[in-house]
């Protein structure tokens, strides 16, 4: 019996110790809490649900976020239009972005979203990339926020992953329907 009463302490023990790991400290809750409201709010003010955020280099969606929206499948040799909606979370002096594209993936037109000056805090700014696909394959378009602000000249990074599929393979050609044969001679002759 001692033997079941001290796996039974074990086990009600581990489950109290295992029962305090899933929640974070309260500052940690609210940070995350606030986090994802920022994110919700940035979905929003995007304008266009089917927008997804940008992959930030850091932490530093709480100053500045980006969406994308691609307008169609990405496929080789066919133009790519990318919405872009940059949203800024504080005050800025001074805000411009620069897009960059790796080999493969090339960049038609958009390159730059000229300076904006005086940008407020949750303001929208839409941006269009076209992009032409060489190949099929993985690919990222970096972009540059450069900003002057509160805390002096900053620069974030940001990653767009672009997906191209394969060409489409061409339709083969029905094959033409097989001649009719001519009746066999059922009379025998």
């Amino acid at each position: 019996m001692t033997g079941f009463r001290a796996m039974f302490g074990a086990v009600v023990s581990a489950g109290v110790l295992l029962a305090g790991c899933g929640d974070p400290p309260p500052e940690e809750a609210a940070r995350r809490s606030s986090a994802a409201a920022k994110s919700n709010a940035s979905k929003a003010a995007t304008g266009n649900a089917q927008m997804v955020a940008a992959v930030s280099s850091g932490k530093s969606v709480t100053a500045v976020s980006m969406h994308f929206s691609l307008g169609s499948t990405p496929r080789v040799a066919t133009a790519l239009p990318v919405d872009i909606a940059v949203i800024t979370h504080e005050e800025f002096t001074s805000l411009r972005v620069h897009f960059e594209s790796q080999d493969g993936l090339t960049l038609v037109s958009g390159e730059d979203l000229p300076p904006r000056l005086e940008v407020k805090a949750e303001a929208t700014l839409q941006h269009q990339l076209i992009l032409m696909p060489a190949r099929d394959g993985v690919f990222m378009v970096t972009a540059v926020v450069d900003t002057e602000g509160k805390e002096g000249l900053m620069s974030r990074i940001f990653f767009i992953p672009v997906i191209v599929a394969p060409p489409a393979a061409p339709e083969a050609p029905n094959p033409a329907p097989a001649a009719a044969a001519p009746p066999a001679d059922s009379a025998g002759s």
